[in-house]
């Protein structure tokens, strides 16, 4: 392209130049250098704010973690995430962590924590000392260590791993006073050093024997030969002198420490002599010189050169004496024989055929006649079958004496040893009795008030038998059936626990009797079919009524005579007899005592009156008693003697004895009155009995 200036005041020449295109490359070149010098500034820029906007960030949502630890320079780090350190504290975000501390000489810590959003934390870090240790050094050395009563080996020795604190440090030594020490152990690893120096315990002593030349020992060790000088515990030993041909001298000695003891002159004794003596028979008391020294075989020692009286002597033989000198250790044997001062005995048994030993040795049998030592003997008299008696003997010198041994049987032994009073289940008293006497039941037909089933029999009682004390008590009925209620009389009650039990019929009585033999495991007396009393077993030794017999006996028999009533033999009854209709039961019942007044109006409690001869309570009155006898009359007139009667064997009734509080009349308060009946009565109650064997 050509330009033309069309200026008149100045006309300028332009000239063609060649074309060259233009040099794009450079342009672009000179454009991307400008852009790699402006992109890290502003990538640094770009991280920066990323960086500020994080700190920013961590600042905001951070917690500050303060820990005071102890001590004071220990190493503390904390991980877990991001830590940041300010002036001791720590920031850190909300998150899980482990603190760890540690310095010389204390245990390293370590514990993790939480951080929550619950503002800032703060954690109480108490290093714990290591244990320590003490050195430990003695004069003199291998003392025995004990620290705080331990034992820990012998000096010199290093005690470790020793809690921080106090400590008490013993030592002791053989020949030395113990010490003690109290030590403060600083711990952290260290080691403490004690030195401990013990105070002598001993002194010395100087020993002379006459002759020289004897050992001396104190306690097991030998120190020497007199005269010597050692050295002895203050707290004293036992020191010993001996020398061949001489007795041991022997003494406990004792010396204050450091201190110097010279004891007297020791002179040493000859030996004694050894006498061993013996006697026939042996176990002789022997007696030197008039002192006892004991019972032979013996070994006596006695001082030598000299004589000494030498006496034997045994119960039932001479004393025997001699006179005996020994030289300085001799030995010698005596054996002295002594005579016996003999008495005669003769021995008669029964049965004729026993036995007779005398000191373990069969004498013969029957009609014994021996010569023995005038001492005590032990003589055993035996039979088969029979229980042995034995029983100590002493025959009398120059008399003949007479000695009369009776054996019983093994069941005679047995009764014999039975015991007078018994308890049984129920809790009643039971006395024991041996009547083997004959006697006269009923009453003769000119007694006042007598009735025509009293017909007198003579009867023997032989077995056995225990009687209680008392009549059954409600109580005591209730243990067995505890739904009975012996009621009131006319509103007077009959069924405290003390009162005898009432309004109960035969048969409950015999099963209550049954009830107890079964708890103690005795055989029962009566047998039972359906609930019902079939039969009485004579030969069982369980529970059961009284025979009508054992009731009289019981109850009338004394001194050989039959009474007529429990007081006397006048009516009416005088003083406090019994429980009968008396003036305070007029209005319960028909006929009474109007001059008797026994304070009870209806039963009393058992054993409220006096016994009677045989310890037996209210047999005459209170209640009448069922006996286990059926009801019967007898009919013979003959002599005849019948032995532990039964009673009928069958029957409609059974018998009841005595009297009760509903009697007031001379018939029914006779002890000869007998009654009957089939039902149980508000004044019929009953005792119990059984055979011994």
């Amino acid at each position: 392209m050509i330009e033309r200036s069309t200026h008149s005041s100045k006309k300028k020449l332009i000239s063609a130049e060649d074309y060259q295109p233009l040099d794009t490359s450079a342009s672009a070149r000179r454009s991307f250098s400008g852009s790699l010098l402006s992109r890290p500034i502003t990538i640094l820029i770009i991280f920066a704010g990323f960086i500020s906007v994080v700190i920013l960030w961590f600042l905001l949502t951070a917690k500050v973690l303060i820990l005071e630890v102890t001590p004071a320079g220990a190493s503390v780090s904390v991980t877990g995430g991001i830590v940041l350190q300010l002036s001791g504290n720590y920031l850190l975000r909300p998150g899980d962590y482990r603190i760890m501390a540690s310095a010389r000489g204390y245990v390293d810590y370590q514990a993790d924590i939480k951080v929550t959003d619950a503002g800032n934390h703060q954690h109480e870090i108490s290093l714990q000392k290591k244990p320590g240790h003490l050195s430990i050094t003695s004069v003199p050395s291998e003392a025995d260590v004990f620290v705080n009563g331990h034992a820990s080996g012998q000096t010199p020795l290093t005690v470790s791993d020793l809690s921080p604190g106090h400590h008490t440090v013993r030592i002791t030594a053989t020949g030395y006073f113990p010490e003690t020490t109290e030590v403060d152990i600083e711990g952290l690893d260290t080691t403490q050093a004690i030195n401990l120096t013990l105070k002598p315990a001993w002194g010395q002593v100087n020993l002379a024997s006459q002759p020289s030349g004897a050992i001396v020992t104190v306690g097991d060790e030998d120190r020497g030969t007199t005269p010597v000088s050692t050295q002895l515990l203050s707290g004293g030993e036992q020191v010993s002198i001996s020398l061949a041909g001489y007795k041991p001298w022997r003494k406990r000695l004792s010396v204050a420490p450091d201190a110097t003891l010279t004891h007297e002159l020791v002179i040493l004794q000859p030996l004694d002599g050894l006498l061993a003596i013996t006697s026939v028979p042996k176990g002789a008391g022997i007696t030197v010189d008039g002192n006892f020294r004991g019972t032979g075989p013996a070994d006596l020692q006695l001082i030598p050169d000299q004589d000494h009286q030498i006496s034997l002597f045994l119960d039932g033989y001479h004393t025997e004496k001699r006179i005996v000198q020994l030289r300085s250790g001799e030995e010698r044997k005596l054996v002295v024989n002594l005579s016996a001062r003999t008495g005669s005995m003769r021995i008669l048994t029964s049965p004729k055929d026993a036995e007779v030993w005398i000191d373990g040795e069969l004498r013969g049998t029957s009609d014994v006649t021996v010569s023995l030592p005038a001492k005590a003997h032990r003589m055993e008299v035996r039979k088969e079958g029979h229980t042995s008696k034995v029983q100590t003997i002493t025959p009398q010198p120059d008399f003949e004496q007479v000695l009369r041994v009776s054996l019983m049987t093994h069941q005679q032994t047995q009764r014999a040893n039975l015991p007078g009073l018994i308890s049984s289940a129920g809790g009643q008293k039971l006395k024991l009795f041996r009547p083997e006497q004959t006697f006269t039941m009923g009453a003769s037909r000119r007694e006042a008030g007598r009735r025509s089933n009293e017909v007198i029999r003579n009867v023997r009682l032989e077995r056995a038998f225990y009687l209680a004390l008392t009549e059954v008590t409600n109580a005591q009925f209730k243990e067995f059936s505890r739904q009975h209620s012996s009621s009131h009389a006319a509103g007077r009650t009959l069924d405290t626990p003390s009162q005898p039990v009432v309004s109960v019929s035969w048969q409950q009585a015999a099963l209550y009797c049954n009830w107890l033999s079964v708890k103690e495991g005795l055989p029962p007396a009566y047998r039972i079919l359906d609930n019902n009393v079939t039969q009485f077993n004579p030969d069982a030794t369980g529970y059961r009524m009284p025979t009508e017999a054992e009731w009289s006996w019981a109850a009338r028999y004394a001194d050989g005579q039959m009474a007529k009533y429990t007081w006397g033999s006048q009516f009416p009854p005088t003083g406090a007899s019994g429980n009968y209709a008396d003036s305070k039961a007029a209005s319960i019942v028909g006929r009474i005592i109007k001059t008797y007044n026994d304070g009870f109006s209806v039963s009393a409690p058992v054993g409220s009156f006096p016994p009677n001869g045989k310890g037996l309570f209210d047999l005459g009155g209170n209640v009448s008693e069922w006996v286990s006898d059926y009801y019967g009359i007898a009919t013979s007139l003959s002599a005849e003697v019948i032995v532990d009667p039964p009673g009928p064997d069958k029957g409609k009734y059974r018998v009841v004895r005595g009297a009760s509080w509903r009697h007031g009349s001379i018939v029914e308060m006779r002890l000869s009155y007998r009654d009957y009946a089939d039902q149980g009565r508000d004044d019929v109650g009953f005792r119990i009995a059984r055979y011994a064997e």
